[in-house]
C-alpha cells in the first residue's frame, strides 16, 4: 500500500523525489542504446551466417537442368 496520500503535502515537507533512482535517467539511456546495438550487430552476424549457409547449399542457376531425362 502506498503511504503517501497527499503528493503536495509530501514535496512541500522536503521529498523532493517521486521515484527510485533520480538522476540515473541518462546512464539507462545509454545503456539502452548500447543494448539495442549490441543486438543489432549481433542479429546482423547470425542472418548473414545464416544466408551464407543458404547460399552455399545452392549447387547453382542450372542444377535443374540435371533432372531433365533424355527422351
Amino acid at each position: 500500500m502506498a503511504t503517501v496520500t497527499n503528493w503536495v503535502e509530501q514535496l512541500n515537507a522536503g521529498e523532493n523525489v517521486v521515484y527510485p533512482f533520480v538522476g540515473t535517467e541518462l546512464y539507462w539511456l545509454i545503456l539502452c542504446i548500447a543494448i539495442w546495438i549490441v543486438w543489432h550487430i549481433i542479429t546482423s552476424a547470425s542472418e548473414t551466417e545464416h544466408m551464407n549457409d543458404l547460399a552455399s547449399r545452392n549447387p547453382g542457376p542450372d542444377a535443374h537442368k540435371d533432372n531433365i531425362t533424355d527422351w
